[in-house]
C-alpha cells in the first residue's frame, strides 16, 4: 500500500542507497549487503565523501567492555601447560607473554565441548616471549601451550585486553 512522503525522506533515502550500490560495486565489484548499508549511512550523516570505501567486516561491535588479565604459571623442568581465554565468533584480544626461559609453544583454539580437537595458529620452539592480536574464528576457548624443555622452572605471564569472558587455566577451576 502506498503511504505518501510530504517530506521525501524515503524517496532520499532510497535514491541514496541506490547511489551508494552503484559506486560500492562499481568501484570494487559486487558489494557485501553489509558495505552497502554502511555506504548509505555514512552518506545519509555525513554526505558523499570523495574517496571514501567501506569495509564494515573490519569492525565487531562489543555488548561488554573491554578488559584487561594476566595469569602467571610456572612449569617444572620437562613440563607443559595451558592459559585459554574463552571468546565469541569475532571478538579479540591483544595478547603478550614473556617467560624466564625458552619454552615451546602452541597457540591454539577449541569448540566447546571438543574432544581433543583442536586448530593451532601459532607454533614454534625456543621463544621467550609473545605479543600480537588475536581474532576468534569461532565461539570457543583460544590460547597456548608452553613446554619447558630446560632443566630448571620457568615462569611464564601472560596478560590479555580484549573482549573475552574469561582468562583461565584448565584444570585448575577453569
Amino acid at each position: 500500500m502506498y503511504k505518501p512522503d510530504p517530506t521525501l525522506t524515503r524517496s532520499a533515502l532510497l535514491l541514496t542507497a541506490f547511489a551508494v550500490t552503484v559506486t560500492v560495486a562499481a568501484a570494487a565489484g559486487p558489494a557485501a549487503p553489509a558495505d552497502v548499508a554502511l555506504a548509505a549511512k555514512a552518506q545519509a550523516l555525513f554526505g558523499k565523501q570523495p574517496g571514501q570505501s567501506f569495509d564494515a567486516s573490519a569492525f565487531t561491535a562489543s555488548a561488554q567492555p573491554p578488559r584487561t588479565e594476566t595469569q602467571t604459571l610456572t612449569l617444572p623442568p620437562g613440563k607443559g601447560a595451558e592459559i585459554k581465554a574463552t571468546l565469541a565468533k569475532g571478538q579479540s584480544f591483544i595478547f603478550q607473554w614473556t617467560a624466564s626461559a625458552d619454552v615451546s609453544i602452541d597457540m591454539h583454539g577449541e569448540l566447546p565441548d571438543s574432544q581433543d580437537e583442536y586448530t593451532s595458529y601459532w607454533v614454534d620452539g625456543a621463544q621467550r616471549e609473545g605479543s600480537g592480536v588475536f581474532k576468534a574464528a569461532f565461539d570457543g576457548n583460544h590460547g597456548w601451550f608452553w613446554e619447558n624443555r630446560s632443566q630448571q622452572p620457568v615462569t611464564i605471564k601472560v596478560t590479555v585486553t580484549g573482549f573475552q569472558t574469561r582468562l583461565f587455566r584448565p584444570g585448575k577451576g577453569g
